[in-house]
């Protein structure tokens, strides 16, 4: 038995070790990108706006690898091990689609509007660009099914890594097509959607091969079917959350693209890093977390969440307070070529701060977001945060046209530090199924 409980730490050991490895070549490959943009286009208005709408499927990504994988994942293990199937999911999966297709047609119908609100000017060289971006919608839904699947079958590695090979594509793509010589302000957009949509491809063949798909009922109608009420309870609470997350996130953009030329741009580079540890840490870790979360007992699931949320907290303080540290070497490293000027070096160091700290911020979010929602509490956890993102962009207004550009980050990291400790305080007062704490003897051991 002992040899056996060392042999599932070292698997476990070993499979956190290949997560973190595949989240920093990943983030790599984003640098990559990212240096590639910058020392080839500066930071101008082309990269503001590009930069801007690019945020409407990474929304959708957002969404789709956040809130629809926080309520989907452990209905659908739930599911799994009760009957072997999930026969709501074709259903669901057919009507997801439909909306992809439907978000395509009403981002291309109001494209004025989305000009006129995130970007800076309405070229057509713009809608082109919206009209590119628009059509990766439907495949990032794919992989979100997918990568959720895979995370409900104990696959965190697979899962974690379906979700970061589109950015792999994608850098391949852009450098592939400034080494060929067509370099233009086209390439941007087609390089994502062409990451969003190879890796979409292989997501929907991937999902055909799972049983539920191979067996259904109630296609055209999935919500007569009891258990997809269970789920869509989950799914509303999440979804909520994370619409009012996406706009906190627009609002941003809003009152950023009024700061002046370039602060968007400077604005995204100090985003790559100081959100460098959330793919290299606290997305594998909270991957694996999860995972954990679906695998483990109910009684258990408390004292091992404390653990998970102390060793987050170590691991991202310390991991924010280096690059800190060295930010300007980091900054350099990186940008610091081609049309990236010394003005814009210092543009990125001003607001790189407020980025560390919102890591910090989102990181311990996300690990009690995945504990709340396996313990079917993700009512309280969307309560908390919608008040924290409300108290973020009531300062925002405050603080607008009155201090520096950093100032609309820090005031996220207040408003969502904020929602922050009251979900702390709802992972150790609740146990599965939001019931009351009772002091057992397991308990009161893992408290000592």
């Amino acid at each position: 038995m002992k040899r056996l409980s060392h042999f599932t730490k070292g698997r476990h050991a070993a499979v956190l070790a290949t997560a973190l490895f595949a989240g920093a070549l990943f983030k790599l490959s984003a640098f990559i990108r990212e240096t590639f943009v910058t020392s080839h286009f500066g930071l101008t208005p082309l990269t503001d706006n590009y930069f801007s709408l690019q945020q409407l499927p990474l929304t959708v990504a957002a969404f789709m690898f956040g809130a629809f994988s926080r309520a989907f994942t452990p209905a659908y293990a739930e599911f799994i091990h009760e009957d072997a199937s999930a026969e709501w999911v074709p259903g669901l999966f057919l009507y997801s689609t439909l909306a992809g297709l439907l978000l395509t047609g009403l981002t291309l119908l109001f494209a004025p509007a989305i000009f006129y609100s995130i970007a800076r000017s309405q070229a057509s060289a713009n809608f082109q660009t919206l009209a590119i971006l628009a059509a990766s919608y439907v495949p990032i839904i794919f992989i979100g099914f997918c990568s959720a699947i895979w995370m409900s079958h104990g696959r965190s590695l697979g899962s974690m890594n379906l979700t970061g090979l589109p950015y792999l594509v994608m850098t391949m793509s852009l450098t592939g097509i400034g080494f060929s010589g067509h370099l233009g302000a086209l390439c941007l957009p087609i390089s994502l959607t062409a990451g969003f949509t190879v890796i979409g491809a292989y997501s929907v063949a991937a999902l055909f091969a799972e049983a539920p798909f191979r067996k259904t009922r109630n296609l055209f109608t999935p919500w007569r079917l009891p258990e997809f009420h269970r789920f869509i309870r989950q799914m509303t609470a999440s979804s909520i959350e994370t619409i009012a997350y996406s706009a906190s996130q627009f609002s941003m953009l809003y009152f950023l693209a009024r700061e002046g030329t370039g602060v968007i741009s400077a604005n995204n580079c100090a985003t790559r890093i100081g959100m460098l540890g959330f793919s290299l840490l606290a997305q594998p870790l909270t991957c694996f977390i999860q995972g954990q979360l679906c695998a483990i007992g109910e009684r258990k699931r408390q004292s091992v969440i404390r653990a998970y949320l102390a060793a987050m907290a170590i691991c991202t303080c310390v991991f924010a307070g280096a690059v800190y540290h060295f930010r300007i070497q980091v900054i350099e490293l990186i940008y610091m070529r081609g049309n990236f000027s010394r003005d814009a070096l210092g543009n990125v160091a001003e607001i790189l701060p407020a980025w560390l700290g919102y890591f910090v911020i989102l990181s311990m979010n996300a690990v009690a977001a995945r504990y709340l929602f396996t313990i079917s509490s993700g009512a309280a956890y969307t309560r908390h945060m919608l008040c924290g993102y409300a108290l973020t962009n009531c300062l925002r207004l405050i603080a607008a046209g009155h201090l520096p550009a950093a100032s609309i980050i820090w005031c996220a990291v207040i408003g969502e530090g904020t929602a922050l400790l009251f979900n702390l305080r709802a992972c150790v007062t609740r146990l599965p199924y939001g019931g009351p704490v009772m002091v057992t003897p397991e308990l009161a051991g893992a408290s000592t």
